[in-house]
């Protein structure tokens, strides 16, 4: 019940979200390699040559938020999310999909929410100006993925949504369901 089965049906969005997946992918791979080398590297110069590198932790610490934050749009993209399917998988179909449909719509207001906020946060003086004591960067460049990871979890569910719609709407002039 994915809104990008059939060709004629990617669109615009599909034509953001499509290169916009691609993309987490990637930098999430990038992330969890760097994330790892890191550990492997602190731990070495921690315990084996017992001179720990002062700015180790807290990379790591930035690194665990960005892969999960990555990893958390990638899950919308492909309704991955944790569930607890218990009802859900016990309706019709047609209440499945508007379970759904549901699901996929209080995500996006989720995503809208705190993608709003965390903006403002992001942009505001406090932490504009802020540098990380031990990595000198800025702390925007940061925390930045909290809204451009949000602005990808309500990408990828409107795109869900959609998909649900048309699958919903199929059924309902005779088609089969997916």
């Amino acid at each position: 019940m994915m809104a990008n089965d059939r060709p004629a049906e990617r669109g615009l969005l599909f034509i953001i979200t499509n290169p916009l997946d691609k993309l987490l992918v990637w930098v999430s791979i990038a992330v969890g390699a760097i994330l790892a080398v890191n550990m492997i590297v602190a731990v070495f110069f921690r315990y084996v040559l017992s001179s720990p590198i002062v700015w180790a932790d807290e990379l790591s610490l930035y690194l665990f938020c960005w892969a999960t934050f990555l990893g958390a749009s990638l899950a919308v993209k492909r309704s991955d999310m944790a569930a607890v399917t218990f009802v859900l998988s016990r309706l019709p179909f047609k209440g499945r999909v508007l379970g759904s449909i549901f699901i996929q719509l209080s995500i996006l207001f989720f995503a809208v929410v705190i993608g709003y906020y965390s903006f403002i946060w992001v942009v505001s003086p406090s932490v504009m100006n802020q540098i990380s004591p031990a990595l000198s960067v800025k702390l925007w460049k940061l925390y930045v993925i909290v809204p451009f990871s949000m602005l990808c979890m309500a990408l990828f569910s409107i795109e869900n949504t959609l998909g649900l719609v048309r699958s919903l709407l199929r059924t309902g002039k005779g088609g089969a369901p997916e």
